[in-house]
Order: structure tokens, then C-alpha cells, then sequence
């Protein structure tokens, strides 16, 4: 085995390690094309929403409300959510963003398995600027999607550890939020928590008795941990479709 294979067999298990993986350029320039052309989420939701099949909806991680977000599109004034984000700054923007929809209540607080405080980490914003240079972007607003229950997420996605700071943020049960804000019908769950995804849904199928259409980030989840939830929500009569890195779940008679 010559010695380029070896260094780029031993570069492969490295990203590996962390949660990525290398792939060939013209794949991935050829997958970010059919992408542009591909059925969005979008266009899923206004369907379901026209169809009054989605009147109410909670979203876990809703960050700006716009950033790297696929709901506020499809938003309208009959909708009722509850739109829960835990970093302040974030929060602020979500409030404005949506103060024009009524039925929306907006919570600055984080999704657990338990209602406890629990420290979250985030980019520190006064290093913004740093990545702004690092990036060659205007702007970084999308750091704000990247705060985490676990400091090494934002490591693993290039932050400088001096960078990140934390603060301890009051934590809900989903099974607390239904039942405060009378929310026990609800249509659509959307997790959106880098890298707790599976933790929150696995909470809410164990505790809730409620299938609503489910869309959450899948591309952090480890492969024995993503298998066996699919079999369980399989077994809870889901069905599954891919769309980029977000899985939609749903019930055969909700979609068709």
C-alpha cells in the first residue's frame, strides 16, 4: 500500500471520528444541483396547511425564525404554534419576526427530558467578527443555529473552544409544554437541536401518546441510534422521506 493511500485512508477515519465524511467533488456538486431542483419541505407544508391537514405545530429550536428555516415560508394567520428557542439574541429576532402572527407564542427557553435548568453552550457574539473574516461572509448569523447541550458540537463545526460560552437556561418536557398550553392535538413536531434530536423524539414517543407529522435534523445521529428509532416509529405506523439532512415522518392517511 503506498504511502499517499495510508495518509488518505488515515484522514478518512479521522473525519469519520467526528461526524463527517469525505465524498467524491463531482458528487457533490452534481447532489447540490438535483437538490435546486427537488421537492422542498416548502412545498410540503403549504400543501398540508392549504389542505387544513397542519393547524397547529410545535417547533423545538426555532433560532431567528428565518435562518436556515423552512417554516416561517409557510406560515400564515390561522396557524397556532408554540416556537421555543433557548439563546436570547435569537430569541429576540424570532419574537419580531412572527409579531405579526397572533397565534404564535414564542418561548425563550430549551426542550429536555426533564424540567431543569441545564447549561447550553453558544458562540460568544463579540468573536463574530472573527468568523466573518475566517468565512470571507458578511454575515454569520448562522452561528446562532449552532448552540448545543454539548460543547464539543460547536468544536466538531470549526469554533475556537475560547470562542464558546454558556449559560444554564430553563429546560421543559415536551409532555409539560402540551399540557400548559393545551396543545394535546397538535399536527406537526419540528426538532431542530444539533445533535439532540434524537433524545427529545425519542422522549416524546415514549412519554406521548400523540402521532403527529414529525420533521427533524437527522445528519448528527449515529447509525445504531438512527436504525432503531426508525424501527420504532416503523412500529408506531410511520412512514419516512428524506429531504436534505431533515427526515419527515409521517402516517400514510396524513400525507396522501
Amino acid at each position: 500500500m503506498s504511502h499517499d493511500i495510508k495518509k488518505f485512508k488515515l484522514l478518512k477515519k479521522i473525519i469519520g471520528a467526528i461526524g463527517y465524511k469525505l465524498i467524491d467533488k463531482k458528487s457533490a456538486k452534481s447532489e447540490r444541483i438535483i437538490e435546486n431542483f427537488s421537492l422542498k419541505i416548502e412545498d410540503i407544508l403549504k400543501h398540508l396547511i392549504r389542505k387544513k391537514k397542519i393547524k397547529k405545530i410545535i417547533q423545538i429550536g426555532a433560532n431567528d425564525g428565518k435562518s436556515d428555516d423552512f417554516l416561517f415560508n409557510c406560515f400564515d394567520d390561522n396557524l397556532e404554534a408554540i416556537l421555543i428557542e433557548p439563546i436570547e439574541d435569537a430569541f429576540k429576532k424570532l419574537e419580531k419576526n412572527y409579531e405579526n402572527f397572533v397565534k404564535a407564542k414564542c418561548l425563550n427557553l430549551a426542550v429536555d427530558i426533564d424540567n431543569k435548568s441545564k447549561e447550553i453552550f453558544c458562540v460568544n457574539r463579540k468573536f463574530y467578527e472573527f468568523y466573518k473574516k475566517k468565512y470571507n461572509e458578511v454575515n454569520v448569523e448562522w452561528l446562532d443555529v449552532l448552540s448545543s447541550f454539548n460543547k464539543k458540537h460547536l468544536i466538531n463545526h470549526g469554533i475556537k473552544e475560547k470562542h464558546i460560552v454558556s449559560k444554564f437556561i430553563e429546560c421543559k418536557t415536551i409532555s409539560e409544554l402540551i399540557n400548559q398550553y393545551n396543545f394535546q392535538n397538535f399536527d406537526l413536531l419540528i426538532i431542530d437541536v444539533e445533535g439532540y434530536d434524537l433524545v427529545i423524539l425519542n422522549n416524546f414517543i415514549q412519554t406521548i401518546n400523540i402521532k403527529p407529522m414529525i420533521i427533524f435534523e437527522w445528519i448528527h445521529a449515529q447509525k445504531n441510534d438512527i436504525e432503531k428509532l426508525l424501527i420504532e416509529l416503523e412500529g408506531l405506523n410511520y412512514k419516512f422521506l428524506r429531504i436534505g439532512r431533515d427526515l419527515i415522518c409521517f402516517q400514510r392517511d396524513f400525507l396522501f
